[in-house]
C-alpha cells in the first residue's frame, strides 16, 4: 500500500494510502554488508528484509509520510530506504524493509 495524503482526527494526523496492488517482490534477509548503509530508527523494529522488484515502492521520509506497506508471508512491513538501479539492463529497486514490533516494552528494576 503506497502513502497518500493524510487527514487530522481529533487533532491527531492519521496517514492515509492507496489501495492494495500485487506486486512480484524478490524477499531476501537483509544482510549488514549488503547494498544498505546502516539505518539508525528510534522504532522497535522485530525484523527486517531486503525486497528487490520492478516496481516502483516510496520509502519512509521523515516529517514526511511514512513508507509504503509490503505484505509478506502474513507480515507487515514498512518500506524505510530504497536503492534505484536503472541500468538500461534490467531495471529494478532494492528496499529495505522493516517490520515493527506492536508490544509493549517493559521496564524492569
Amino acid at each position: 500500500m503506497q502513502p497518500a495524503k493524510g487527514e487530522f482526527v481529533a487533532g491527531v494526523y492519521r496517514q492515509g494510502y492507496e489501495k492494495p496492488v500485487t506486486a512480484m517482490l524478490s524477499m531476501q534477509p537483509a544482510n549488514g554488508g549488503g547494498t544498505f548503509k546502516e539505518y539508525l530508527t528510534g522504532r522497535k523494529v522485530s525484523d527486517y528484509m531486503e525486497a528487490i522488484g520492478e516496481v516502483d515502492l516510496k520509502s519512509t521520509e521523515e516529517g514526511e509520510h511514512n513508507g509504503a506497506y509490503v505484505l509478506c508471508g502474513g507480515k507487515k512491513y514498512e518500506v524505510v530506504d530504497r536503492a534505484e538501479w536503472q541500468n538500461g539492463v534490467i531495471n529494478h529497486y532494492e528496499y529495505l524493509l522493516y517490520r515493527t514490533t506492536t508490544e509493549k516494552s517493559e521496564v524492569t528494576g
